[in-house]
């Protein structure tokens, strides 16, 4: 495939094969099925799969818990955060360590008070007792969004199993490009996108954090958030 236009037709293709045979077994085999019949060799290598673009397939309504991004607040944005946090606000792990790994949803506080709170502009990492921890604004999560997925084609297939083994059939297909804020934050609210801490204080007194992580919960619905649609199958 030398063009856009090549790997669009040959999409086309794929469709109309029908429910084929999954190439691996599991969670990722709906990816590795698809890139080998696109002819796209398999590497972990980030950045465009195909034609200048990246690819994403995706069960139709999967319930698919996948990371959008790792982004911690911008820095004037932090009232409470990283040691001060999870020493204020935190809890004794497994490990008896203060640790601080939660998932965070919008209005209502999880078992350890947190939630997400949010305005047109903004989004905070709030707790029921302390107010706003931290705060993403949402011109700055569409930086964060836009330089980790500028553009995506993304194709949604059906499945179903034969013999014990997962078919897909890729039937839904669109490109994606640039950012859609209002859509971002219905997402949100929906509880499709939450927010994951994971920080713990380590034996030397330090903070681990492993990365303040943006995920969704239903990764079929991704093409909400992006401002630009056009289908392509």
């Amino acid at each position: 495939m030398e063009t856009f236009e090549d790997f669009v037709e040959r999409l086309r293709e794929i469709e109309q094969m029908g429910y084929v045979e999954t190439h691996r077994a599991g969670n990722t085999g709906i990816g590795k099925t698809l890139e080998d019949l696109l002819g796209i060799e398999e590497n972990n290598v980030p950045g465009p799969d195909a034609v200048g673009v990246e690819l994403k397939s995706t069960r139709r309504h999967s319930n698919n818990l996948t990371t959008l991004f790792t982004k911690e607040p911008p820095r004037g944005e932090r009232d409470l955060w990283n040691q001060d946090l999870v020493r204020k606000l935190g809890y004794e792990d497994s490990k008896e360590r203060q640790a601080l790994k939660v998932t965070i949803e919008p209005d209502t506080p999880n078992s350890q008070g947190f939630l997400l709170s949010y305005d047109e502009s903004s989004v905070a990492v709030s707790h029921e007792n302390y107010g706003a921890c931290a705060t993403y604004p949402l011109d700055f999560l569409q930086e964060t969004f836009e330089g980790k997925m500028p553009e995506l084609v993304m194709v949604m297939a059906d499945t179903k199993k034969v013999d014990g083994r997962e078919h897909f059939h890729y039937d839904e297909a669109y490109h994606l490009d640039g950012f859609d804020g209002d859509h971002f934050l219905q997402l949100m609210r929906d509880g499709v996108i939450t927010l994951d801490l994971r920080m713990h204080i380590k034996d030397n007194g330090n903070i681990r954090n492993r990365g303040t992580a943006w995920r969704i919960l239903d990764d079929s619905r991704l093409d909400e958030a992006f401002a630009e649609r056009t289908s392509l199958l």
